[in-house]
């Protein structure tokens, strides 16, 4: 073989080392991009698990009566970083009608419902054209919501500020930095005796298939509900002082008994998109059930989620709205301090749903109330 056509062969194999060298250590780099790209993203579950279970914005909307528990499982989804959520929206729309109280004002009234719906649909798009949220935000229950707190306010001294929301910037941070919107709702400022509200609800909330809707129901013990909003005089008689207890419970009740049949009616129209639960099974067992939730939903139960929810559910005392108690003791406190006369009349009012809830009478016996070796919940 002549020099020539040996340099010839020797410049062929260099090439082909060369290439083969160029091809191994590409692969090499594309796997170490790779790794450290799945490393970061399991790594980082803040960022990226809420995404990759979902590809579509999730829209949760917490439902229930007042004093049953909702501000509690509000924080639930409040403190979970891939949440944007909002406390009571609907709040300011009544407000907006009337001063009356949740018992005393009327909302079926098709002009407050109309405005409802419309509201339904802003914030399940992260519209918010209106000021009225930023106004209300600002000035009463922006602390309520921790994804809107940590990006508006700061701490000066001992104080917090927060700037004036401006509403280009708060559609921003709710369209652009969560994949999950959740609001707390209670009942009576949303259903109401139209017989095509649900589907209207589930279409608004469902933003024409950009999202996913998810409905959580929250029940509890009428009992329960009617001992403390008594106590907090939510049974304002503004409009009639001669009013008796039974009045407000037949209200309670009867809101209580629509709830749980429209439930059933959401059931059907999505059953993957509603979910009922009572408030002594997340009380009494508060990390199984919210692993639920997050499942339920599609969001991922984090460690600080996890420290958080041991520390909230086991202080031992607490005001009256504080989402911060002891959670074992709060579901029989109603027990004690309920005289059997005002047992006697939840129970008469309420015995139907609380047969659907699965929650025991006391059949009327003082004694059957105080003896705490007899479940009235399972």
């Amino acid at each position: 073989m002549n020099q020539q056509a040996l340099e010839i062969r020797r410049e062929t194999w260099c090439n082909r080392f060369d290439s083969k060298k160029f091809f191994i250590i590409s692969c090499s780099m594309g796997l170490i991009f790779f790794s450290l790209t799945f490393m970061y993203t399991f790594t980082n579950p803040l960022r990226s698990a809420p995404l990759t279970q979902h590809p579509k914005r999730v829209n949760v909307m917490l439902m229930s009566c007042p004093r049953s528990g909702s501000s509690f499982l509000g924080e639930i989804f409040n403190h979970h970083p891939g949440v944007f959520y909002l406390f009571e929206p609907l709040h300011p729309v009544q407000k907006m009608f009337s001063g009356h109280s949740l018992f005393e004002f009327d909302f079926s009234s098709p002009s407050y419902q109309n405005i409802v719906f419309k509201v339904f649909e802003d914030i399940n798009n992260c519209k918010f054209a209106s000021d009225l949220f930023t106004r209300y935000l600002n000035r009463q229950n922006l602390r309520h919501s921790l994804a809107l707190n940590s990006r508006f306010c700061f701490r000066n001294g001992t104080s917090t500020v927060c700037q004036k929301l401006k509403t280009r910037q708060f559609e921003d941070v709710c369209k652009n930095n969560y994949i999950m919107f959740a609001a707390k709702i209670l009942t009576p400022r949303i259903l109401n005796s139209r017989g095509e509200w649900n589907k209207n609800l589930f279409e608004s909330c469902s933003s024409n298939g950009a999202s996913e809707c998810k409905i959580i129901h929250l029940v509890r013990d009428p009992r329960a509900v009617v001992d403390s909003l008594k106590s907090l005089a939510f049974f304002r008689r503004s409009q009639d002082p001669r009013r008796e207890l039974s009045w407000y419970v037949e209200k309670v009740c009867h809101q209580m008994e629509f709830d749980v049949k429209i439930g059933k009616l959401m059931k059907a129209f999505s059953p993957d998109g509603y979910k009922l639960i009572r408030f002594e099974d997340l009380a009494r067992n508060p990390l199984r059930v919210v692993n639920e939730l997050y499942k339920f939903t599609g969001i991922e139960m984090l460690d600080i989620i996890k420290k958080w929810l041991h520390e909230t559910t086991r202080i031992s005392h607490g005001n009256a709205y504080s989402t911060s108690r002891n959670s074992q003791q709060v579901v029989s406190n109603w027990r004690r301090k309920m005289s059997p006369a005002s047992v006697q009349i939840v129970e008469k009012y309420c015995a139907r749903v609380m047969g659907q809830l699965n929650y025991k009478l006391t059949g009327m016996s003082p004694k059957k109330q105080l003896n705490f070796n007899i479940s009235l919940i399972d």
